[in-house]
């Protein structure tokens, strides 16, 4: 698991290091064991370069050991047992670039395609799916530098493929292209319906298509451009629900795989009832904003917790810059799935967000970080009405400042230190809470805040059927 994937794994003790680690130091390397349980009794190793093991080491004042020719330093945290361990593997997990991204997605096209035409009854086991050697000539047709853990992925993948489409008649994916499906959705839902990303209203990567892709894409045209004045997204979305009941055109949201086995989620396949929206609803709803670093966290971000009555959170908004490590960052809204969370979480586009206050009749609020102070001078400038703004909040919140005083002193405290950014991130979001707790009254709150989680898992009449692969 990357950085990422870590962090948003690991028990909540334990991810508060790893923030405060990772925000002190940039990895070369950085690939933990995605096998590991979450138990106390087995330690999460992650496998590191070795100057990662030393800045480790200096970070946390543990001093470095040699196990089996590899330097490693291990840390007990709460009982918790970590251990960053010297990595022989040559390079290290990153974010791919587009150009990689997109051989991935063609990779998984290419083996879905193969597999169903080929080799229905699959393959038992991954050492026998990378010994079919005309499969693989084809995929590095596509993927030339394809390696082990992406094999690993692209086997376990298929898996799911084909017991959720072996039985149908969808022998071809769609991903991208002159005549493609992938175009020409992407290009009704951005000019018929403003819809500036066509993975705001649906994530797909590529689409299961029954016949041709010319098939699917009169349908569709004949749909939308046959009543162009009267149709709306929820009436597009009605009918692409019916295709993919039909096993007619399936979109798959394509996410790397990194547990033993590959899972699959659907969203949006059927409308949404009045029960089902009731399941979302959550009446108790704890905002946690912080400004004061400790050793368990940097007091990065803002936590918004929702829960249904008596019981624990279900998901936790974070709210936080989109890089914390550098100046002029806009916020994102990302929820994470808790205990027995629902659905995966995911982000809230921004204009979504912003027309929901709008809607809420609480406008005003943008998410640009051009728009509040970044510096200390300019902060006091605008002193006191932020301070106001705290005082209004700070008892609808938690938080670890006592008055408006306090507030702006701790501030002030940031803005003169080597992160000055984070005070501009803090600023953006008091305004953003200013504006979500003046929604009223108390249902119409709570409904914002189930909008919210919508939005960012993209759920509801809204956002298009779709099928994610994990």
């Amino acid at each position: 698991m990357n950085q990422k994937e870590t962090l948003n794994m690991a028990p909540p003790f334990m991810k508060g290091w790893l923030e405060i680690i990772t925000n002190e130091h940039k990895f070369k390397k950085f690939d933990a064991d995605a096998r590991w349980n979450k138990s106390k009794s087995k330690m999460l190793v992650v496998g590191v370069d070795v100057s990662d093991v030393d800045a480790v080491s200096t970070i946390t004042g543990t001093a470095k050991k040699t196990m089996s020719n590899r330097k490693v330093v291990d840390l007990e945290l709460n009982t918790w047992k970590l251990r960053f361990r010297e990595s022989h593997k040559k390079g290290g997990s990153k974010a791919p670039d587009a150009k990689t991204t997109e051989k991935q997605e063609k990779g998984s096209k290419f083996v879905f395609e193969y597999v169903l035409s080929n080799k229905k009854s699959g393959y038992a086991n991954l050492q026998a799916f990378k010994s079919d050697q005309k499969m693989i000539d084809g995929l590095k047709k596509i993927y030339p530098d394809v390696d082990d853990d992406w094999l690993d992925v692209f086997y376990k993948q298929h898996k799911v493929i084909l017991d959720k489409f072996a039985g149908s008649q969808i022998t071809k994916f769609d991903h991208s292209g002159d005549g493609s499906f992938m175009n020409k959705i992407t290009e009704i839902v951005t000019k018929n319906f403003g819809i500036a990303k066509k993975d705001n209203w649906n994530p797909a990567d590529i689409w299961g298509v029954r016949g041709s892709s010319k098939d699917v894409i009169i349908k569709v045209e004949q749909a939308v451009y046959g009543s162009r004045d009267s149709q709306t997204i929820q009436q597009l979305n009605a009918l692409m629900r019916g295709m993919y009941k039909a096993k007619e055109l399936v979109g798959i949201s394509l996410k790397k795989t990194s547990g033993k086995e590959a899972k699959w989620e659907e969203y949006n396949i059927e409308a949404l009832t009045l029960s089902e929206v009731n399941d979302y609803k959550y009446n108790q709803i704890d905002i946690i904003y912080n400004l004061k670093a400790t050793a368990a966290t940097q007091a990065l971000d803002t936590a918004v917790q929702l829960r249904q009555s008596g019981g624990g959170a279900e998901y936790n908004f974070q709210i936080t810059s989109n890089d914390t490590s550098r100046d002029s960052q806009n916020l994102k809204f990302e929820s994470k799935p808790i205990g027995s969370a629902k659905a995966r979480g995911g982000k809230a586009q921004i204009k979504a967000v912003e027309a929901l206050l709008d809607d809420n009749g609480v406008g005003g609020y943008k998410n640009r970080h051009q728009n509040y102070p970044k510096n200390i001078e300019e902060f006091g400038q605008s002193k006191k009405h932020y301070e106001n703004m705290f005082n209004n909040i700070r008892t609808k919140v938690t938080t670890d400042c006592k008055d408006g005083d306090e507030f702006v002193e701790v501030i002030v405290k940031i803005f003169v230190g080597e992160k000055p950014w984070v005070a501009q991130s803090k600023l953006m979001q008091l305004t953003f809470l200013d504006h979500a707790l003046k929604v009223s009254p108390k249902k119409k709150y709570t409904e914002f805040w189930t909008d919210m989680l919508f939005i960012s898992i993209k759920k509801g009449d809204r956002f298009g059927p779709f099928g994610k692969l994990y």
